[in-house]
């Protein structure tokens, strides 16, 4: 049975309401609520829908575009999961279609990053078995697309590499003040040696300039040097 998108955005919000949803007043037991008599859905057919208020806050948590985002995603998860069950019962053609269909929103999830591009590949793969039905032509197209993805990954990562990195230059420059700083002492405070003490203000360094703790891959920096 297909869902719409109302069912889907309802099921994905249905815990986050409930949370919002405000307490209602408790009555005691063996108390009859005077106003229960007077109430209309009181005496409503059961199959009657309840309308319900939504308080400004689940309003806006039902309008939230995350959530209609993730309600989408849900969405095109249950499809892919349907064409692939379905695929065996439909001629060439319309698993085409269908392919492309899935490929286009596939395509535009992997670019808004709803979908990481490991989890894309995997489903361009699998669409890939399916739809060739030559093995040796698979395989070719197989291995260009992962390769492609592999370039792809490569190139990222190059450009995080070169990408400017201002705090980080900061800190080197804070870095060699402190080394030069603490080789040049006759003692070192706290009782430290000169090399916890170093170790000690470089990690202040890091924390000042840089917000982390973990030590800097490229500094070997020691009193012993």
């Amino acid at each position: 049975m297909k869902h719409g998108k109302p069912f889907i955005i309802a099921v994905a919000t249905a815990a986050a309401l409930v949370l919002l949803w405000p307490e209602p007043a408790d009555t005691p037991p063996g108390q009859v609520d005077d106003g229960a008599p007077n109430d209309p859905l009181s005496h409503a057919p059961a199959d009657t829908p309840v309308p319900i208020d939504l308080t400004p806050e689940q309003q806006a948590l039902l309008e939230d575009p995350r959530v209609i985002q993730f309600a989408q995603r849900l969405d095109f998860e249950e499809e892919l999961q349907r064409f692939f069950q379905e695929a065996a019962e439909l001629d060439a053609q319309q698993r085409q279609n269908r392919a492309d269909q899935l490929e286009q929103q596939l395509a535009r999830y992997e670019q808004e990053t709803q979908v990481s591009a490991p989890e894309a590949l995997m489903v361009r793969l699998a669409l890939l078995q399916l739809l060739e039905q030559d093995e040796a032509a698979a395989k070719a197209a197989a291995t260009e697309l992962i390769e492609r993805y592999q370039a792809r990954s490569e190139a990222r990562l190059e450009a995080w590499r070169s990408a400017p990195k201002p705090e980080f230059d900061r800190y080197k420059v804070r870095e060699k003040e402190i080394v030069e700083e603490v080789m040049a002492l006759d003692r070192i405070p706290g009782g430290l040696t000169r090399d916890q003490y170093l170790r000690q203000r470089l990690l202040e360094a890091r924390i000042e300039t840089m917000g982390q703790p973990e030590p800097d891959p490229q500094s070997n920096w020691s009193s012993d040097q």
